[in-house]
């Protein structure tokens, strides 16, 4: 086992940002509509203009996989899907609002690609991008199948960024505390990593004193207890999501600042980020040659007349 103890996270410290709500002005007719029916809508409206063809049998989700995508899997891609536990291919990615469609429509181009520099800079990397994967699993030593993350880096000096990945899935309820599995270990389970303040936050999550309303922490723990163990690598754990129109937005991400400050008492490099920021890079430091693709993400998700992000 690697522990990130002592390992200098790789990233280039960017200026200081607050995420504002997106903005839809025109769609916010009232109050009480969710942030999940507004984007919906936007990703509705976004296929209408385009001319999609929506399966008859699903609303909001495609017909064929490939019209929900900036460009069609490639081999590895669709290899590392399919090796995971998500099930993604068979329904799940074909959905408008589909986190992993969101992951694979920004990232697949770069390995596709296969010259991460651009990406390598929006992101703040001090060090390249030299791969790039989908859907990795890292044993956590316990019974079953561990869970996925969506994005794992590869870095020029043999470290990894695995990143977890959100789109509407925070603004949704989500299921809380941990199988008993978890906790059947004597030596404790994060703990037995050198990670104290993890496990305690573990054990007020399964005992219900502590709750987070809108992070999966849950989540991000149990990675850490797969990386923990079988990365063999120095790693860095970040998370990657989608910021809302109205006060979701401002509430998840004081909630995912708690958790990160509870994740640096124990070491550990962790790294939040929405993909408002991720794209404001990218929209920077793309080449001529992205031009398409920087024009479908604008368009798909991050309309400039919808989207604040201040820095």
């Amino acid at each position: 086992m690697i522990s990130p103890r002592g390992f200098q996270p790789q990233w280039r410290p960017l200026p200081s940002a607050r995420v504002r709500p997106p903005v839809y002005d025109r769609h916010m007719t009232r109050r009480s509509t969710s942030p999940i029916t507004l984007v919906k809508r936007q990703q509705a409206e976004w296929a209408a203009r385009r001319g999609t063809t929506m399966d008859p049998a699903h609303a909001l989700y495609t017909a064929k996989l490939a019209d929900n995508l900036f460009v069609p899997l490639s081999a590895k891609t669709r290899q590392n899907f399919e090796q995971g536990s998500g099930d993604e291919l068979a329904l799940k990615m074909r959905a408008l609002h589909s986190s992993s469609a969101l992951a694979v429509n920004v990232f697949e181009h770069w390995r596709q690609r296969a010259e991460f520099s651009a990406l390598t800079r929006a992101l703040g990397l001090a060090q390249p991008i030299v791969g790039l994967r989908f859907e990795e699993q890292f044993k956590n030593g316990l019974p079953g199948i561990p869970p996925n993350l969506d994005v794992v880096l590869d870095l020029a000096d043999g470290s990894i960024v695995a990143i977890e990945s959100k789109f509407l899935e925070p603004y949704s309820a989500h299921a809380h505390g941990f199988k008993e599995k978890y906790f059947e270990n004597p030596d404790e389970l994060w703990a037995g990593s050198g990670f104290a303040n993890c496990q305690a936050l573990a054990g007020r999550l399964q005992s219900g004193e502590t709750a987070f309303r809108w992070l999966n922490a849950e989540q991000l723990l149990k990675h850490i207890v797969g990386l923990a163990k079988s990365a063999k690598k120095p790693w860095s754990l970040w998370y990657l999501w989608y910021a809302v129109p109205g006060e979701a937005t401002e509430h998840h991400a004081a909630e995912v600042a708690e958790l990160a400050q509870i994740m640096a008492a124990d070491g550990i490099g962790f790294r939040s980020m929405t993909y408002q920021e991720l794209f404001a890079g990218l929209k920077s430091e793309a080449e001529v040659g992205d031009a398409e693709y920087v024009r479908y993400l604008a368009e798909r998700y991050f309309d400039a007349a919808r989207t604040d992000v201040v820095y």
